[in-house]
Order: C-alpha cells, then structure tokens, then sequence
C-alpha cells in the first residue's frame, strides 16, 4: 500500500482547513495518507525516516490513528479521529440528547434542522463522532462497529 508523508507546507493548510472548519488548532506531528485518502496521524518517538524504512518491511497503516479523509469537499472525522481532538473542537459541534444519542449509536439519522456541513457530534463531554447534514437530516457515519448491538 502507497503511504505518503505530509511535509510542513501541506500539514500546514490541512490545520488551516481543520481550524476554519472545526476550530482546531494542533494535530499529531507526524501525518500520513494511505488507500482511499484516508489521513492517519502518528505522534511517537520514531522519525520520518525511521518510518520510511519501516515502511518498506511492514504494512505503515497501522501505525498511526486514522483521523480524516476529505469528503464532499470537507474533512470528514473519523470516529478515533473526534476522540482524540474532541477537546479543541469549537465549531460545527451539535449537542445531542440522550435520546437522540442512543440512536445515533444505533446508526440512526436524526432529523435536525441545520446548514449543510459536517458536524462533531457530542452529549455533554462525550463524542459520538461525526455526520453530514443535508439542510433537513444529519446523517450518521458512527461505523457499524461502533454502534450499539442490538440482542
């Protein structure tokens, strides 16, 4: 699989779309893109280098938390992507009831009036992810793996 490092000049305008986005202000040091854009962050001890050389002898994709990928022309988070910067998020934030929780994690859409955009979706300090509005529905992207089994 092709990995491809972010060098300061494209981290740089990926943290300024992140900002005027979701008002985030600082990502992992380190970010990557494998197969299907997906944006991966890594923020331990090994350098670029020391990655490049890994690499070539193991699958990178591993490696890092998957964090974004641009989707309809926003970044759409991922769901260990929102947990990790859940505390920088400062716009396009929806706060949910506990009702309407307990169906987004069931993988239900949740008809809520607002502007087209994705959003982070939260219940008090917890995130549940995000999701995409078409102006009438916000429309949940919580991975089937994530969602509540139903017995």
């Amino acid at each position: 699989m092709k990995v491809e490092f972010y060098d300061s000049k494209r981290k740089k305008k990926l943290l300024a779309q992140l900002n005027s986005q979701f008002g985030v202000t600082e990502i992992p040091r380190v970010l990557f893109e494998t197969g299907k854009e997906k944006v991966r962050g890594f923020s331990g001890d090994l350098t670029i280098d020391e990655l490049y050389s890994l690499d070539r002898l193991a699958n990178v994709e591993f490696m890092g938390l998957y964090l974004f990928r641009p989707e309809f022309g926003y970044l759409r988070i991922g769901f260990d992507g929102a947990l990790l910067l859940k505390e920088q998020f400062s716009k396009n934030v929806v706060s949910l009831s506990d009702e309407q929780v307990e169906k987004w994690m069931n993988g239900g859409s949740l008809e809520i009036g607002l502007e087209r955009g994705i959003y982070i979706v939260k219940c008090g300090e917890d995130v549940f992810g995000c999701g995409i509005s078409d102006g009438k529905v916000l429309i949940n992207f919580v991975p089937k793996e994530r969602r509540i089994r139903r017995s």
